[in-house]
């Protein structure tokens, strides 16, 4: 009698795990939305590409627009009261903090002359993108934006990027200087989450 139990239970435990299984595969969102719509809304904020008359100038700022996308660039430098503003795409406004370092507001990237990179030339941008050195001589905290990741890139993505960027809408967006000496409002909570050596002044 016991065995019959025994193989009953079992039965009924392989049953739960083919139901459980079964209702993983067939939930809504992995099986009706293509991962394409995740990223379509900021896809469709960025400005076509298809007046620019030289197909080689084309070519890499398509490739920019990819590593742009693909890199989240606009998480950080497309900002909202409700979500991204893509009226305002890439022209910053989140503010990053870091333990030590203070805080900066992301860049406008957009090519405005007075208030986004309209003024700065390619090597500007590209030193950035090396090195992390602003025009200013100050060294970006690669917690605050990851060059020191990006600087692997090959020469012809960096320049892809920077072409990309040539091409966006120009959008007015005046940008903060950055505040040096602020700090997190509860150190202890961020402790916590981060650990106490976050945000050493050592970009490594």
């Amino acid at each position: 009698m016991k065995s019959i139990w025994k193989w009953i239970g079992i039965a009924v435990l392989c049953l739960v795990v083919v139901a459980f299984l079964l209702f993983l595969y067939y939930i809504p969102p992995f099986t009706t939305v293509a991962p394409e719509e995740f990223i379509r809304p900021e896809a469709d904020a960025s400005p076509s590409l298809d007046s620019i008359r030289d197909p080689r100038e084309r070519l890499l700022a398509e490739r920019g627009k990819y590593i742009v996308l693909t890199h989240d660039c606009s998480g950080c430098h497309t900002v909202g009261d409700n979500g991204p503003d893509y009226s305002k795409y890439l022209a910053g406004g989140m503010k990053h903090i870091v333990r030590g370092y203070g805080a900066v507001i992301s860049k406008n990237l957009t090519p405005d002359t007075a208030t986004g990179l309209g003024s700065h030339t390619d090597q500007e941008i590209l030193a950035v993108l090396w090195s992390g050195l602003l025009r200013d001589g100050r060294l970006i905290h690669a917690r605050m934006m990851p060059w020191n990741s990006w600087s692997n890139w090959t020469e012809e993505d960096k320049r892809a990027v920077v072409i990309y960027m040539r091409h966006l809408k120009p959008v007015y967006h005046q940008i903060p200087d950055p505040m040096p000496n602020t700090e997190p409002a509860d150190p202890a909570a961020w402790e916590a989450v981060y650990g106490a050596d976050y945000g050493k002044r050592s970009s490594q």
